[in-house]
Protein backbone atom coordinates (compact mmCIF):
# COMPACT_ATOMS: atom_id res chain seq x y z
CA UNK A 1 0.00 0.00 0.00
CA UNK A 2 2.85 2.38 0.87
CA UNK A 3 4.47 1.90 -2.54
CA UNK A 4 1.15 2.39 -4.33
CA UNK A 5 0.69 5.71 -2.55
CA UNK A 6 4.25 6.76 -3.36
CA UNK A 7 3.67 6.07 -7.04
CA UNK A 8 0.20 7.55 -7.30
CA UNK A 9 0.56 10.64 -5.09
CA UNK A 10 4.08 11.70 -6.08
CA UNK A 11 3.51 11.04 -9.78
CA UNK A 12 0.27 13.03 -9.73
CA UNK A 13 2.07 15.87 -7.95
CA UNK A 14 4.83 15.71 -10.57
CA UNK A 15 2.37 15.91 -13.46
CA UNK A 16 0.45 18.73 -11.81
CA UNK A 17 3.67 20.64 -11.13
CA UNK A 18 5.25 20.35 -14.57
CA UNK A 19 2.40 19.68 -16.94
CA UNK A 20 -0.87 21.19 -15.69
CA UNK A 21 -1.42 24.93 -16.27
CA UNK A 22 -3.54 26.73 -13.67
CA UNK A 23 -4.61 30.29 -13.08
CA UNK A 24 -2.88 32.42 -10.47
CA UNK A 25 -3.15 36.21 -10.26
CA UNK A 26 -4.79 36.37 -13.66
CA UNK A 27 -2.19 34.26 -15.48
CA UNK A 28 -2.60 30.67 -16.59
CA UNK A 29 0.74 28.83 -16.53
CA UNK A 30 2.36 25.69 -15.12
CA UNK A 31 3.58 25.80 -11.51
CA UNK A 32 7.25 26.32 -12.28
CA UNK A 33 6.39 29.36 -14.45
CA UNK A 34 4.24 30.79 -11.66
CA UNK A 35 7.14 30.35 -9.22
CA UNK A 36 9.52 32.16 -11.58
CA UNK A 37 7.00 35.00 -11.96
CA UNK A 38 6.36 35.17 -8.21
CA UNK A 39 10.05 35.36 -7.30
CA UNK A 40 10.98 37.85 -10.03
CA UNK A 41 7.89 39.93 -9.27
CA UNK A 42 8.29 40.05 -5.48
CA UNK A 43 11.87 39.21 -4.54
CA UNK A 44 13.88 40.13 -7.61
CA UNK A 45 16.52 42.25 -5.86
CA UNK A 46 17.02 39.65 -3.14
CA UNK A 47 17.28 36.88 -5.72
CA UNK A 48 19.73 38.88 -7.86
CA UNK A 49 21.88 39.29 -4.74
CA UNK A 50 21.80 35.51 -4.33
CA UNK A 51 22.93 35.01 -7.96
CA UNK A 52 25.74 37.53 -7.46
CA UNK A 53 26.96 35.50 -4.46
CA UNK A 54 26.80 32.39 -6.67
CA UNK A 55 28.81 34.09 -9.42
CA UNK A 56 31.49 35.23 -6.97
CA UNK A 57 31.51 31.74 -5.45
CA UNK A 58 32.08 30.10 -8.85
CA UNK A 59 34.74 32.65 -9.79
CA UNK A 60 36.73 32.19 -6.57
CA UNK A 61 36.26 28.42 -6.21
CA UNK A 62 37.29 27.78 -9.83
CA UNK A 63 40.49 29.77 -9.29
CA UNK A 64 41.19 28.02 -5.96
CA UNK A 65 40.68 24.53 -7.39
CA UNK A 66 43.30 25.22 -10.03
CA UNK A 67 45.85 24.73 -7.23
CA UNK A 68 43.88 22.75 -4.66
CA UNK A 69 42.40 19.24 -4.63
CA UNK A 70 39.88 18.05 -2.05
CA UNK A 71 40.03 14.68 -0.33
CA UNK A 72 36.39 14.20 -1.30
CA UNK A 73 35.79 12.95 -4.82
CA UNK A 74 32.31 14.50 -5.01
CA UNK A 75 33.72 17.98 -4.27
CA UNK A 76 36.40 17.61 -6.96
CA UNK A 77 33.77 16.48 -9.46
CA UNK A 78 31.95 19.78 -8.99
CA UNK A 79 34.83 22.26 -8.77
CA UNK A 80 37.73 20.72 -10.71
CA UNK A 81 37.52 21.39 -14.45
CA UNK A 82 39.40 21.16 -17.72
CA UNK A 83 41.37 24.25 -18.87
CA UNK A 84 38.61 25.16 -21.33
CA UNK A 85 35.88 24.88 -18.69
CA UNK A 86 37.99 26.84 -16.20
CA UNK A 87 38.20 29.64 -18.77
CA UNK A 88 34.45 29.51 -19.52
CA UNK A 89 33.47 29.43 -15.84
CA UNK A 90 35.71 32.36 -14.88
CA UNK A 91 34.85 34.56 -17.89
CA UNK A 92 31.15 33.68 -17.74
CA UNK A 93 30.92 34.49 -14.02
CA UNK A 94 32.84 37.72 -14.56
CA UNK A 95 30.55 38.76 -17.43
CA UNK A 96 27.54 38.10 -15.21
CA UNK A 97 28.99 40.40 -12.54
CA UNK A 98 29.81 43.02 -15.18
CA UNK A 99 26.18 43.14 -16.35
CA UNK A 100 24.60 43.03 -12.90
CA UNK A 101 26.88 45.76 -11.50
CA UNK A 102 27.06 47.86 -14.68
CA UNK A 103 30.85 47.80 -14.72
CA UNK A 104 32.83 49.43 -17.59
CA UNK A 105 29.83 51.44 -18.79
CA UNK A 106 32.22 54.22 -19.84
CA UNK A 107 34.05 52.00 -22.33
CA UNK A 108 33.09 50.82 -25.83
CA UNK A 109 33.41 47.11 -25.05
CA UNK A 110 31.58 47.63 -21.76
CA UNK A 111 28.63 49.18 -23.60
CA UNK A 112 28.58 46.24 -26.03
CA UNK A 113 28.35 43.82 -23.09
CA UNK A 114 25.79 45.91 -21.18
CA UNK A 115 23.57 46.43 -24.24
CA UNK A 116 19.96 45.31 -23.45
CA UNK A 117 20.12 43.12 -26.57
CA UNK A 118 23.34 41.34 -25.54
CA UNK A 119 24.48 40.92 -21.93
CA UNK A 120 21.37 42.73 -20.75
CA UNK A 121 19.27 40.01 -22.38
CA UNK A 122 21.25 37.34 -20.49
CA UNK A 123 21.36 38.73 -16.94
CA UNK A 124 19.42 40.97 -14.55
CA UNK A 125 15.73 41.86 -14.59
CA UNK A 126 14.08 39.77 -17.30
CA UNK A 127 17.38 38.10 -18.21
CA UNK A 128 17.56 34.49 -19.37
CA UNK A 129 19.95 33.53 -16.57
CA UNK A 130 17.67 34.97 -13.91
CA UNK A 131 14.94 32.64 -15.14
CA UNK A 132 17.33 29.69 -15.44
CA UNK A 133 18.68 30.10 -11.89
CA UNK A 134 15.14 29.72 -10.57
CA UNK A 135 13.94 27.16 -13.13
CA UNK A 136 16.81 24.75 -12.55
CA UNK A 137 16.70 25.05 -8.77
CA UNK A 138 12.97 24.46 -8.48
CA UNK A 139 12.73 22.13 -11.47
CA UNK A 140 15.50 19.74 -10.43
CA UNK A 141 14.17 19.51 -6.88
CA UNK A 142 10.69 18.66 -8.18
CA UNK A 143 11.76 16.58 -11.17
CA UNK A 144 12.08 13.24 -9.29
CA UNK A 145 8.32 13.25 -8.66
CA UNK A 146 7.92 12.89 -12.41
CA UNK A 147 10.85 10.57 -13.08
CA UNK A 148 11.73 8.48 -10.01
CA UNK A 149 8.51 7.13 -8.53
CA UNK A 150 6.89 5.14 -11.34
CA UNK A 151 5.35 7.60 -13.82
CA UNK A 152 8.07 6.93 -16.39
CA UNK A 153 7.63 3.16 -16.10
CA UNK A 154 3.84 3.44 -16.24
CA UNK A 155 3.79 5.51 -19.45
CA UNK A 156 6.72 3.57 -20.84
CA UNK A 157 4.70 0.35 -20.87
CA UNK A 158 1.43 1.91 -22.04
CA UNK A 159 2.91 3.90 -24.94
CA UNK A 160 5.89 1.75 -25.72
CA UNK A 161 4.61 0.28 -29.00
CA UNK A 162 3.64 3.68 -30.45
CA UNK A 163 6.96 5.36 -29.60
CA UNK A 164 8.99 2.39 -30.79
CA UNK A 165 7.11 2.09 -34.08
CA UNK A 166 7.22 5.76 -35.06
CA UNK A 167 10.33 7.14 -33.37
CA UNK A 168 12.46 4.07 -32.49
CA UNK A 169 12.58 5.02 -28.79
CA UNK A 170 11.00 3.50 -25.64
CA UNK A 171 7.65 4.70 -24.33
CA UNK A 172 9.56 6.32 -21.47
CA UNK A 173 10.32 9.17 -23.89
CA UNK A 174 6.70 10.33 -23.61
CA UNK A 175 7.49 12.01 -20.28
CA UNK A 176 10.50 13.84 -21.77
CA UNK A 177 8.44 15.08 -24.71
CA UNK A 178 5.52 16.26 -22.56
CA UNK A 179 7.89 17.98 -20.11
CA UNK A 180 9.38 19.93 -23.03
CA UNK A 181 6.16 20.81 -24.85
CA UNK A 182 4.22 21.87 -21.76
CA UNK A 183 7.16 22.96 -19.61
CA UNK A 184 10.55 23.86 -21.02
CA UNK A 185 13.05 22.40 -23.49
CA UNK A 186 15.94 22.50 -21.04
CA UNK A 187 13.90 20.54 -18.51
CA UNK A 188 13.18 17.98 -21.23
CA UNK A 189 16.89 17.59 -21.96
CA UNK A 190 17.70 17.26 -18.26
CA UNK A 191 15.00 14.57 -17.95
CA UNK A 192 16.46 12.69 -20.94
CA UNK A 193 20.02 12.91 -19.64
CA UNK A 194 18.91 11.74 -16.18
CA UNK A 195 17.01 8.80 -17.65
CA UNK A 196 19.95 7.88 -19.90
CA UNK A 197 22.26 7.75 -16.88
CA UNK A 198 19.71 5.55 -15.08
CA UNK A 199 19.63 2.99 -17.90
CA UNK A 200 16.29 3.82 -19.49
CA UNK A 201 17.77 4.71 -22.89
CA UNK A 202 20.72 3.71 -25.02
CA UNK A 203 22.98 6.52 -26.20
CA UNK A 204 21.26 6.50 -29.60
CA UNK A 205 17.79 6.68 -28.04
CA UNK A 206 18.84 9.49 -25.70
CA UNK A 207 20.24 11.43 -28.66
CA UNK A 208 17.04 11.04 -30.69
CA UNK A 209 14.87 12.12 -27.74
CA UNK A 210 17.04 15.07 -26.66
CA UNK A 211 17.44 16.41 -30.20
CA UNK A 212 13.89 15.75 -31.39
CA UNK A 213 11.46 16.39 -28.56
CA UNK A 214 13.15 19.01 -26.35
CA UNK A 215 11.31 21.96 -27.85
CA UNK A 216 10.81 25.17 -25.87
CA UNK A 217 7.46 24.98 -24.12
CA UNK A 218 4.00 26.34 -24.78
CA UNK A 219 4.42 29.30 -22.39
CA UNK A 220 7.35 30.74 -24.35
CA UNK A 221 5.74 29.84 -27.68
CA UNK A 222 2.64 31.83 -26.72
CA UNK A 223 4.82 34.85 -25.88
CA UNK A 224 6.52 34.66 -29.30
CA UNK A 225 3.14 34.19 -31.01
CA UNK A 226 1.88 37.36 -29.33
CA UNK A 227 5.05 39.21 -30.35
CA UNK A 228 4.44 38.24 -33.99
CA UNK A 229 0.67 38.96 -33.81
CA UNK A 230 -0.47 35.32 -33.91
CA UNK A 231 -2.01 35.08 -30.45
CA UNK A 232 -5.46 34.75 -32.03
CA UNK A 233 -4.41 31.60 -33.92
CA UNK A 234 -2.04 30.15 -31.32
CA UNK A 235 -3.37 26.55 -31.70
CA UNK A 236 -2.45 26.74 -35.40
CA UNK A 237 0.95 28.28 -34.59
CA UNK A 238 1.84 25.64 -32.00
CA UNK A 239 0.24 22.90 -34.09
CA UNK A 240 2.65 23.74 -36.91
CA UNK A 241 5.57 23.52 -34.44
CA UNK A 242 4.38 20.10 -33.23
CA UNK A 243 3.81 18.77 -36.77
CA UNK A 244 7.24 19.78 -38.09
CA UNK A 245 8.87 18.49 -34.90
CA UNK A 246 7.23 15.07 -35.32
CA UNK A 247 8.29 14.87 -38.98
CA UNK A 248 11.91 15.67 -38.11
CA UNK A 249 11.84 13.17 -35.22
CA UNK A 250 10.56 10.49 -37.62
CA UNK A 251 13.44 11.25 -40.03
CA UNK A 252 16.09 11.47 -37.27
CA UNK A 253 15.08 8.09 -35.88
CA UNK A 254 15.90 6.48 -39.24
CA UNK A 255 19.34 8.05 -39.74
CA UNK A 256 22.55 5.99 -39.22
CA UNK A 257 23.84 8.09 -36.26
CA UNK A 258 27.06 6.03 -36.13
CA UNK A 259 28.57 8.12 -33.32
CA UNK A 260 25.64 7.34 -31.03
CA UNK A 261 25.65 3.62 -30.38
CA UNK A 262 22.94 1.36 -28.99
CA UNK A 263 24.94 0.96 -25.78
CA UNK A 264 23.65 1.93 -22.36
CA UNK A 265 25.42 4.35 -20.02
CA UNK A 266 28.58 2.77 -18.65
CA UNK A 267 28.07 0.84 -15.42
CA UNK A 268 24.26 0.91 -15.29
CA UNK A 269 21.80 -1.95 -15.62
CA UNK A 270 19.39 -1.39 -18.53
CA UNK A 271 15.81 -0.67 -17.47
CA UNK A 272 13.83 -2.58 -20.06
CA UNK A 273 10.17 -3.46 -20.22
CA UNK A 274 9.50 -7.19 -19.80
CA UNK A 275 5.91 -8.38 -20.21
CA UNK A 276 4.36 -11.81 -19.78
CA UNK A 277 1.14 -12.90 -21.48
CA UNK A 278 -0.77 -13.50 -18.24
CA UNK A 279 -1.17 -9.76 -17.56
CA UNK A 280 -2.73 -6.89 -19.47
CA UNK A 281 -0.64 -3.94 -20.61
CA UNK A 282 -2.21 -1.80 -17.88
CA UNK A 283 -1.38 -4.38 -15.21
CA UNK A 284 2.22 -4.52 -16.43
CA UNK A 285 2.42 -0.73 -16.41
CA UNK A 286 1.10 -0.52 -12.86
CA UNK A 287 3.38 -3.31 -11.59
CA UNK A 288 6.46 -1.67 -13.15
CA UNK A 289 5.55 1.67 -11.58
CA UNK A 290 4.98 0.16 -8.13
CA UNK A 291 8.32 -1.66 -8.26
CA UNK A 292 10.15 1.57 -9.14
CA UNK A 293 8.45 3.42 -6.28
CA UNK A 294 9.53 0.69 -3.87
CA UNK A 295 13.17 0.89 -4.95
CA UNK A 296 13.42 4.69 -4.72
CA UNK A 297 14.65 6.30 -1.51
CA UNK A 298 13.49 9.88 -0.91
CA UNK A 299 16.66 10.96 0.93
CA UNK A 300 18.94 9.61 -1.80
CA UNK A 301 16.87 11.34 -4.45
CA UNK A 302 17.05 14.66 -2.57
CA UNK A 303 20.84 14.38 -2.19
CA UNK A 304 21.17 13.64 -5.90
CA UNK A 305 19.03 16.66 -6.77
CA UNK A 306 21.13 19.01 -4.63
CA UNK A 307 24.29 17.71 -6.31
CA UNK A 308 22.73 18.26 -9.74
CA UNK A 309 21.79 21.84 -8.84
CA UNK A 310 25.32 22.54 -7.62
CA UNK A 311 26.78 21.09 -10.81
CA UNK A 312 24.56 23.29 -12.95
CA UNK A 313 25.22 26.47 -10.94
CA UNK A 314 28.98 25.93 -11.02
CA UNK A 315 29.63 24.25 -14.33
CA UNK A 316 26.79 25.27 -16.60
CA UNK A 317 25.21 28.68 -15.97
CA UNK A 318 28.51 30.62 -16.31
CA UNK A 319 29.09 28.85 -19.64
CA UNK A 320 25.63 29.90 -20.85
CA UNK A 321 26.43 33.48 -19.86
CA UNK A 322 29.67 33.50 -21.86
CA UNK A 323 28.40 31.75 -24.99
CA UNK A 324 25.05 33.55 -24.98
CA UNK A 325 26.56 37.02 -24.56
CA UNK A 326 29.20 36.39 -27.23
CA UNK A 327 26.61 35.06 -29.69
CA UNK A 328 24.30 38.02 -29.08
CA UNK A 329 27.15 40.51 -29.56
CA UNK A 330 27.97 38.86 -32.90
CA UNK A 331 24.30 39.07 -33.90
CA UNK A 332 23.89 42.68 -32.78
CA UNK A 333 27.19 44.26 -33.86
CA UNK A 334 28.32 42.33 -36.95
CA UNK A 335 26.90 41.21 -40.31
CA UNK A 336 27.89 37.60 -39.65
CA UNK A 337 24.36 36.19 -39.68
CA UNK A 338 23.43 38.23 -42.75
CA UNK A 339 26.47 36.94 -44.65
CA UNK A 340 26.09 33.25 -43.80
CA UNK A 341 22.35 33.34 -44.55
CA UNK A 342 22.67 34.95 -48.00
CA UNK A 343 21.88 31.71 -49.91
CA UNK A 344 18.50 31.62 -48.17
CA UNK A 345 17.52 34.92 -49.84
CA UNK A 346 17.37 33.12 -53.20
CA UNK A 347 15.28 30.29 -51.68
CA UNK A 348 12.77 32.69 -50.17
CA UNK A 349 12.44 34.82 -53.30
CA UNK A 350 11.90 31.61 -55.30
CA UNK A 351 9.15 30.73 -52.79
CA UNK A 352 7.40 33.96 -53.77
CA UNK A 353 8.53 36.50 -51.17
CA UNK A 354 9.72 39.94 -52.23
CA UNK A 355 13.46 40.57 -52.03
CA UNK A 356 13.01 42.97 -49.09
CA UNK A 357 11.06 40.38 -47.10
CA UNK A 358 13.46 37.59 -48.11
CA UNK A 359 16.39 39.70 -46.86
CA UNK A 360 14.64 39.97 -43.48
CA UNK A 361 13.80 36.25 -43.38
CA UNK A 362 17.30 34.98 -44.24
CA UNK A 363 19.24 36.29 -41.20
CA UNK A 364 16.20 35.56 -39.01
CA UNK A 365 16.47 31.93 -40.13
CA UNK A 366 19.98 31.50 -38.72
CA UNK A 367 20.25 34.02 -35.86
CA UNK A 368 18.17 31.66 -33.69
CA UNK A 369 21.39 29.69 -33.22
CA UNK A 370 22.44 32.45 -30.80
CA UNK A 371 19.13 32.81 -29.00
CA UNK A 372 15.60 31.64 -29.78
CA UNK A 373 14.09 35.08 -29.21
CA UNK A 374 16.29 36.76 -31.84
CA UNK A 375 14.33 35.56 -34.92
CA UNK A 376 11.17 37.29 -33.71
CA UNK A 377 13.18 40.51 -33.27
CA UNK A 378 14.64 40.19 -36.77
CA UNK A 379 11.29 39.48 -38.51
CA UNK A 380 8.88 41.40 -36.25
CA UNK A 381 8.62 44.39 -38.61
CA UNK A 382 8.01 42.33 -41.76
CA UNK A 383 4.89 43.42 -43.69
CA UNK A 384 4.37 39.79 -44.77
CA UNK A 385 2.23 37.86 -42.28
CA UNK A 386 3.24 34.47 -43.69
CA UNK A 387 6.95 35.37 -43.34
CA UNK A 388 6.43 36.16 -39.65
CA UNK A 389 4.55 32.87 -39.19
CA UNK A 390 7.27 30.97 -41.06
CA UNK A 391 10.15 32.39 -38.99
CA UNK A 392 8.23 32.15 -35.71
CA UNK A 393 7.64 28.41 -36.20
CA UNK A 394 11.15 27.81 -37.61
CA UNK A 395 12.77 29.29 -34.49
CA UNK A 396 11.15 26.51 -32.43
CA UNK A 397 11.65 23.59 -34.80
CA UNK A 398 15.38 24.38 -35.06
CA UNK A 399 15.58 23.46 -31.34
CA UNK A 400 19.22 24.59 -30.87
CA UNK A 401 20.12 27.98 -29.47
CA UNK A 402 23.43 28.56 -27.77
CA UNK A 403 22.19 30.76 -24.95
CA UNK A 404 20.36 27.72 -23.54
CA UNK A 405 19.49 24.36 -25.17
CA UNK A 406 22.73 24.08 -27.17
CA UNK A 407 24.86 24.39 -24.06
CA UNK A 408 22.56 22.08 -22.09
CA UNK A 409 23.07 19.37 -24.73
CA UNK A 410 26.85 19.78 -24.63
CA UNK A 411 26.86 19.38 -20.84
CA UNK A 412 24.89 16.11 -20.88
CA UNK A 413 26.48 12.66 -20.69
CA UNK A 414 24.97 11.72 -24.06
CA UNK A 415 28.17 12.67 -25.89
CA UNK A 416 27.02 15.68 -27.91
CA UNK A 417 29.83 18.15 -28.64
CA UNK A 418 29.81 21.65 -30.14
CA UNK A 419 30.30 20.35 -33.68
CA UNK A 420 27.32 18.02 -33.20
CA UNK A 421 25.22 20.95 -31.98
CA UNK A 422 26.05 22.95 -35.13
CA UNK A 423 25.20 19.95 -37.32
CA UNK A 424 21.87 19.48 -35.51
CA UNK A 425 20.96 23.13 -36.08
CA UNK A 426 21.83 23.00 -39.79
CA UNK A 427 20.04 19.67 -40.29
CA UNK A 428 16.85 20.81 -38.55
CA UNK A 429 16.90 24.11 -40.48
CA UNK A 430 17.32 22.38 -43.86
CA UNK A 431 14.46 19.97 -43.14
CA UNK A 432 12.18 22.60 -41.59
CA UNK A 433 12.42 25.18 -44.40
CA UNK A 434 10.76 23.19 -47.24
CA UNK A 435 8.14 21.73 -44.88
CA UNK A 436 7.26 25.20 -43.59
CA UNK A 437 7.07 26.64 -47.10
CA UNK A 438 4.35 24.05 -47.82
CA UNK A 439 2.56 24.64 -44.49
CA UNK A 440 2.51 28.44 -44.84
CA UNK A 441 1.30 28.16 -48.44
CA UNK A 442 -1.56 25.89 -47.32
CA UNK A 443 -2.51 28.26 -44.50
CA UNK A 444 -2.50 31.18 -46.96
CA UNK A 445 -4.60 29.18 -49.43
CA UNK A 446 -7.33 28.43 -46.85
CA UNK A 447 -7.30 31.99 -45.55
CA UNK A 448 -5.90 31.49 -42.03
CA UNK A 449 -2.95 33.82 -42.65
CA UNK A 450 -2.21 36.39 -45.36
CA UNK A 451 0.83 36.05 -47.59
Amino acid sequence: MKNKLKFILLSILGFLFFLMPFQFRGEEKIAISHIVSFITGNYLNLFISFTVICAWGVLISTAVFLFYESKHKAVNEVFKASPLNVFLRIVGSFLYLVVINGWFSDTAIGNMILDPNTGGLMAGDGGLLTTLYITFFVGILALPMLTHFGAVEFLGVLLGSFMEKWFKVPGYATVDAIASFVGDGTIGIVVTDTQYQRGYYTKREAYIIATSFSIVGIAFASAVAEELSFGHIFPVFYGAIALVTMIIAFITARMPLKKFSNDYYEGVTPNKIHMSKDKSIFQHAYAAAEKQAEETNLIDVFKGSIKSILNIYVGFLPVIMFVGTLSLIIAEYTSFFTIISSPLVYIYTTAGYSKDVAMMMAPASVCGFADMYLPSLFIGESPSESSRFFIGVLAFTQLIFMSETGMVLVKTKIGVNMFDVIKIFIFRTLISVPILIIITRLLVAIGIIAF
